[in-house]
């Protein structure tokens, strides 16, 4: 099961009933959001999408891990990879909401609630707590694209 994050902005159910007559728009706005603070805010966070640095793991002498191949034996490799940093996805969850995850077998040892101290101490992030410190970031992303979608709907 992958691990994810849901975001849930309080009190949407208050303008949904609005903002159903502009259904197109508003969820094309919406997603615009979710996509902004996904790519833009959450995932370039050292420790998500982008690996912190290399230990001593990840080099030699065999065996060790190559990110994106796998294990380097003495003379192959085992092409294991499941590309931890390719596997984020985005996925819209009614009007106001989004889960954020990754579909790696693994992910939830890296950057979910179930994540191992290795994990943390080389600089994997969990992603809720990259979540929680941003907040205000996202928040600001999800106004800003509101009143956006207010203005243009002359409202």
């Amino acid at each position: 099961m992958p691990e994810n994050f849901s975001i849930k902005i309080e009190g949407i159910e208050k303008v949904e009933a609005f903002f159903k007559k502009f259904p197109g728009e508003v969820r094309k706005n919406m997603g615009q959001a979710l996509q902004e603070v996904s790519k833009k805010i959450l995932l370039p966070t050292q420790g998500l999408q982008k690996y912190p640095p290399a230990t001593g793991a990840n080099r030699p002498p065999t065996p060790y891990y190559i990110r994106g191949r796998g294990t380097q034996y003495k003379s192959s490799n085992s092409g294991k990879s499941e590309r931890l940093g390719t596997q984020w996805y985005i996925k819209r969850i009614g009007w106001g909401g989004a889960e954020i995850g990754n579909r790696a077998s693994y992910a939830r040892w890296v950057h979910g609630e179930e994540q191992a101290n290795a994990m943390a101490q080389i600089g994997w992030q969990r992603l809720v707590d990259v979540a929680k410190d941003k907040m205000g970031e996202i928040q600001k992303i999800f106004e800003k694209w509101i009143n956006f979608t207010i203005k243009k709907l002359g409202v």
